[in-house]
């Protein structure tokens, strides 16, 4: 299945919204007003609209899915800023290099089959003295637990480079600035949760339908970690999740060997 296809399944929009806020929180910690930003793999583009609304002399917002980008174009209309959408594999920008001060990618470009080169090809965007900032889902976050939650039914699912602060040193370089952030997610209940994604999240959708009869299983483990990881409070349910945000100088960034 190509990535296009993939993640038109379900309904990103829906539970992405659920984990909105790193991408809000990147753009309102960084010097972006007057700046030229490139976001990667923007999916319905809170990046790129949270860029648009602090300031940014242009917003370029590439993602592989027309009908994420689709949804995207409708929400900068309903925030009324301008953002340029591009439909494109981000291994492949059709956009100069040089181009931008600042490109962003919020649980995006880090899941590329090559990470390598989707790192040169951000790089190659990136212009002398511009930066480079991604974000990604941590081994002890909840994200990190689901995925180790569910690895014994997908023994064949590579071991991913991002979730620890080496594995990211590892890929792209000593130089990398990596930090640990976290937010606040609040959902109905725990069940509710596991709702939305075995409906809405493409991985879990698909996952599911490739286990079959073991699903129901799954889910149950999956349900477990998902209410040890949280806690009841004012009548829905608290998950910290934990995410790793990777800083690189453009000139840093590893050319693609």
């Amino acid at each position: 299945m190509d990535p296009a296809e993939f993640w038109a399944t379900g309904d990103y929009a829906v539970v992405g919204d659920l984990w909105a806020q790193p991408g809000r929180d990147l753009v309102a910690s960084l010097p972006v007003q007057g700046q030229d930003v490139v976001d990667l793999a923007t999916g319905t583009g809170v990046t790129a609209i949270a860029a648009a609304a602090h300031g940014a002399r242009s917003v370029v917002g590439v993602d592989v899915t027309p009908s994420l980008l689709r949804e995207a174009a409708r929400r900068a209309g309903q925030a009324r800023v301008e953002v340029t959408w591009v439909t494109a594999d981000f291994l492949a920008v059709p956009l100069p290099s040089g181009c931008a001060d600042l490109v962003t990618s919020t649980f995006g470009v880090v899941f590329a089959a090559d990470p390598r080169a989707a790192l040169a090809e951000a790089r190659r965007l990136a212009r002398p003295g511009g930066r480079i900032v991604l974000t990604s889902w941590s081994a002890t976050g909840l994200f990190g637990r689901i995925r180790q939650t569910l690895a014994p039914f997908f023994p064949e699912a590579p071991e991913p480079w991002h979730e620890t602060m080496a594995g990211v040193h590892a890929v792209a370089g000593p130089d990398a600035q990596v930090t640990e952030e976290s937010f606040v997610m609040t959902v109905e209940s725990p069940e509710w949760f596991v709702s939305r994604l075995e409906r809405h999240s493409a991985p879990v959708v698909l996952g599911a339908a490739r286990l079959g009869a073991t699903w129901p299983q799954a889910r149950e483990r999956l349900l477990a970690t998902v209410r040890d990881a949280g806690e009841p409070a004012d009548g829905a349910f608290r998950l910290p999740v934990g995410y790793l945000r990777t800083t690189l100088d453009a000139t840093t960034v590893r050319p693609h060997a």
